[in-house]
């Protein structure tokens, strides 16, 4: 397969994750099937038809309109296709083809959570701890840059740092300062990318946190979770094992409360996609 097939095929993969990694986001925490119904209007109910549903395309010839209702559609879900197309379209270019598939779903495992943790202050154990036994796999067998044993190291120190750290405030503090969906969340970053990627992770997540946290403090508060919407499952925190602790890991910045998974999990994308440049980067250096 020449680069230009690899890029588009690469594109087009990308795209149609990033729909269906929106789709997840939306419909997980609402506790509504990825199955049934099919593609719907979130304003009028309505099914999106086929011709309706083309990733980028589609929001494009549309303007980012209902085809019934004319309610306008989020533009998340175009920011969606097209960071996961031009990441597929990269990936197929750089790595091999197992390697570079098992990366971009590990970005578009990534995407959901941020989305969802912004969204809800919530992150599903089902994605994380899915996530760490599928990353210390597609390690093992299908990603030469890493290996089981800097898939198992990055599990244990990507979980055990930020536990401790949370440990450790609690201790100093009173207070919950990072919740487990974060810890498990590392775990999971550290089983896909090994020792070098949890360490970027906590690390650039917390810079891009710290720089998230100034621009709502200037600019506005992250919204606040849609309570309305909040199955009561997720807003009693029944312990069904469907999800993690309400309000996880914030970042508290002048008095503004900010999700940090979805700074973690930017961090970590960075590294999955660009492992091979920040590596030979910083030993180079």
């Amino acid at each position: 397969m020449n680069a230009g097939v690899s890029a588009i095929v690469g594109l087009i993969f990308g795209a149609c994750l990033g729909s269906f990694a929106a789709t997840v986001a939306y419909r997980l925490p609402r506790e509504i099937s990825l199955v049934t119904p099919r593609s719907f209007c979130a304003q009028c109910k309505r099914p999106i038809a086929p011709w309706c549903n083309i990733p980028l395309l589609s929001y494009v010839v549309l303007r980012g309109h209902c085809a019934r209702c004319r309610a306008p559609i989020g533009f998340r879900y175009f920011l969606a296709e097209l960071a996961l197309g031009a990441a597929g379209a990269y990936l197929y270019l750089h790595f091999g083809l197992l390697d570079a598939t098992v990366r971009l779903a590990f970005c578009t495992v990534l995407l959901i959570i941020a989305v969802i943790d912004y969204d809800w202050r919530v992150i599903h154990n089902v994605l994380t701890l899915g996530g760490i036994f599928c990353g210390f796999v597609a390690a093992w067998l299908l990603m030469p840059e890493v290996g089981w044993k800097s898939s198992l190291a990055g599990f244990s120190v990507g979980a055990g740092v930020l536990f401790l750290t949370g440990a450790l405030y609690s201790l100093l503090r009173g207070a919950e300062g990072i919740g487990r969906g974060d810890v498990y969340l590392l775990g999971m970053v550290g089983a896909f990318t090994g020792v070098a990627g949890a360490l970027f992770t906590i690390f650039f997540g917390a810079l891009f946190g710290a720089v998230g946290g100034l621009a709502f403090a200037f600019w506005g508060e992250a919204p606040a979770p849609p309570e309305a919407e909040i199955p009561q499952a997720i807003a009693a925190v029944t312990g069904t094992g469907t999800s993690d602790t309400v309000a996880a890991a914030e970042v508290p910045l002048l008095g503004t409360a900010v999700p940090f998974g979805p700074f973690l999990a930017f961090a970590a994308a960075v590294f999955a996609i660009f492992q091979p440049q920040l590596l030979n980067w910083y030993f180079a250096g």
